[in-house]
């Protein structure tokens, strides 16, 4: 394994992918709750102290861990892929694909956690409003669209929280699988093609 994660080097990198994805899962949460979730929550006694415990709250803390184990191994899984002997070249470029490999988890999962409210938002539909007007050929599209992302939208929000963080966490395993996979397949090219020579 490259990256030796028990050591505290190692894990540096791995807190601050944590810090970003709970902040994302957080900014989603919240966001939810002040459009009108109900927010289950619990009291666990401790003692003479009662910690409110969300159900919501920890599903979301879930999928910051299930984003920081597909971090770690798009990470791990790409971090030697022509990075060449010379240890200078290798010390500029981990932290390039650290960085490249947290984009690659979590661009498609904030696309897909949030798009949704962003094109039920006022903002969105008065700017696709005003396009479909100057753009005639796209307004029955646009009122085709709307139409059914209304019927959606009249959804719990219980129900939307879950589905939007279940599709986001495979949207953005689904890219990360497809990133290995082509990952493995170019080695095992190069495999193939050093045993022919």
């Amino acid at each position: 394994m490259f990256l030796r994660w028990e050591i505290l080097r190692g894990w540096m990198p791995a807190i601050v992918f944590a810090a970003i994805s709970v902040g994302i899962e957080l900014l989603y949460f919240n966001s939810m709750v002040g459009r009108g979730m109900m927010d289950e929550s619990f009291s666990i006694p401790l003692g003479a102290l009662k910690i409110p415990l969300s159900i919501a709250l920890f599903f979301s803390l879930a999928n910051a861990i299930v984003l920081l184990t597909l971090w770690m191994s798009v990470f791990e899984n790409t971090a030697f892929v022509m990075a060449g002997p010379d240890r200078r070249v290798r010390r500029i470029l981990y932290p390039l694909r650290m960085v490249k490999a947290a984009a690659i988890v979590l661009t498609p999962f904030t696309i897909v956690l949030f798009t949704p409210y962003i094109v039920e938002s006022s903002w969105f539909i008065s700017a696709v409003a005003s396009a479909s007007n100057s753009i005639p050929s796209l307004k029955e599209t646009a009122v085709n669209f709307y139409t059914w992302s209304f019927g959606l939208a009249r959804m719990d929000y219980s129900a939307k929280f879950v589905v939007s963080q279940l599709s986001a966490a495979f949207s953005s395993t689904v890219v990360s699988g497809l990133l290995l996979w082509r990952v493995k397949g170019t080695r095992n090219l190069l495999l193939a093609l050093r045993r022919r020579k």
